[in-house]
């Protein structure tokens, strides 16, 4: 019996680079071509090729290409046989047996899929036999499936103007694959899959494991360049996958100080390399000592940047203090009327108040000024600043630098205004806005 697949594609990771592979490939199948991902293992052909097939919003029938594959497994075959036997009793001493045996066709997957015009995934076709695909030639040009002759069916069938195909393969250097013939690749357009960037990883053991990015993008770092060095073919992310969840699962520190993290580094990275082990086991000590040196100093940047922070904070309300005790203290009012108050006389009479007596004080005023400045600008950016950490949920400086196109100044100044007003807060090297509610407790 054949089943007939929905694909539920729920957890799929779309990211910019993704998206643009998925509607390059979306738009030939629409206009009625099938399409071949290409590229090596890892990749995510298997999970797009079903992406694809989901967006089509037809059924889905699934095969998996092997060496011991026969045409049969995909068009179908005779499968048992029907039995029918007639007994004639009419004359007492003679009984008459006949017996009649006919086959049963049944239809595989191909087949189904060319009838009811359902999406056809077949994955690393290129395991199978050539010979074992040529019945894929006539489905895909002619539009027209050729059976074997039997007594109990037709020759040739239709194929559903519905029918797509999405095939899937690694490359032709891979141990068990077969060469395609030109004839097929000829029917086909052709995709081919590159390694995923940074970002679609980070994004992917993200949402597979529930993983920080911080620590995502560690281990995308480190397999990364693992794979670089020791000229892996296939790639790295499900290696940095099998990471991620085994140290999220067991509460293991993503840290590459952390006895455990090296070794399940290595049981998972030095098994894929094409290197010799010791040479591979040097290798992954080397980066993993690299990130540790890397780690060290940003830590120690970060700190310095925080105690900076802290210290200009501390500076910065001792010279409000000063300012206030120069400058305010002049301002005589004879009655108790409020400075601020809605009688615009009074607001007036202040102002003109304000300015004679900075006069008098040029130095002060020149400060002041430079102030005002400060903090028009610091104001600008602050709400600005404090809505990219909630939606981004913390960031670091870079990240704030490159967004705002802020110099590393301009944005520890802001932080250091933010801080002081308790609306950020400093931890595990990057910075986090404080919502309302924190405020309050």
């Amino acid at each position: 019996m054949t089943t007939v697949l929905r694909a539920s594609p729920r957890r799929f990771v779309s990211t910019p680079s993704v998206e643009r592979i998925a509607l390059r490939a979306l738009r030939y199948l629409q206009s009625g071509f099938s399409v071949h991902l290409r590229g090596p293992a890892g990749t995510g052909k298997t999970t797009l090729a079903l992406h694809l097939a989901d967006l089509l919003t037809r059924p889905i029938m699934l095969i998996y290409g092997d060496d011991e594959s026969r045409s049969s497994d995909l068009i179908g075959s005779q499968a048992g046989y029907t039995r029918k036997k007639v007994v004639d009793n009419f004359i007492h001493s003679v009984v008459k047996v006949e017996d009649e045996l006919k086959h049963n066709w049944v239809d595989s997957r191909l087949t189904m899929a060319c009838r009811e015009g359902f999406t056809l995934v077949y994955d690393e076709f290129n395991r199978s036999r050539p010979e074992v695909n040529n019945v894929l030639l006539s489905a895909l040009e002619e539009k027209l499936l050729v059976l074997p002759p039997t007594s109990n069916q037709t020759e040739y069938v239709r194929v559903n103007s519905d029918f797509r195909a999405i095939l899937t393969s690694n490359p032709d250097e891979y141990c068990g694959v077969h060469g395609t013939q030109d004839a097929l690749m000829d029917r086909l357009v052709t995709i081919n899959i590159p390694e995923p960037d940074e970002l679609t990883q980070q994004e992917i053991l993200r949402q597979k494991t529930s993983l920080d990015r911080a620590s995502a993008t560690l281990i995308v770092q480190l397999v990364r360049a693992f794979r670089a060095e020791s000229g892996v073919m296939a790639s790295g992310l499900r290696s940095g996958v099998v990471i991620a969840k085994v140290c999220h699962e067991h509460n293991i520190p993503v840290s590459p100080n952390n006895l455990d993290f090296q070794e399940i580094c290595s049981d998972v990275l030095l098994s894929r390399s094409g290197l010799p082990l010791a040479e591979s086991t040097e290798l992954l000590l080397q980066l993993i000592g690299q990130l540790k040196t890397s780690e060290s100093i940003e830590q120690d940047e970060i700190n310095a940047e925080s105690n900076f922070i802290s210290e200009e904070a501390e500076t910065s309300i001792k010279k409000d203090e000063i300012y206030s005790e120069q400058i305010f203290p002049t301002l005589e009012i004879e009655d108790d009327t409020p400075i601020v108050s809605s009688e615009p006389s009074i607001e007036l009479t202040l102002n003109e108040q304000l300015v004679e007596l900075l006069k008098e004080i040029p130095v002060i005023q020149e400060e002041v000024d430079t102030e005002l400045e400060g903090i028009a600008f610091e104001a600008f950016y602050e709400s600005r600043i404090y809505q990219y950490l909630i939606e981004m949920d913390g960031a670091g400086l870079s990240d704030l630098e490159s967004e705002f196109g802020l110099s590393r100044t301009q944005v520890l100044d802001v932080l250091r205004t933010m801080t002081r007003n308790r609306q950020v807060i400093h931890r595990d090297r990057r910075f986090f806005a404080i919502v309302r509610s924190e405020v309050e407790v």
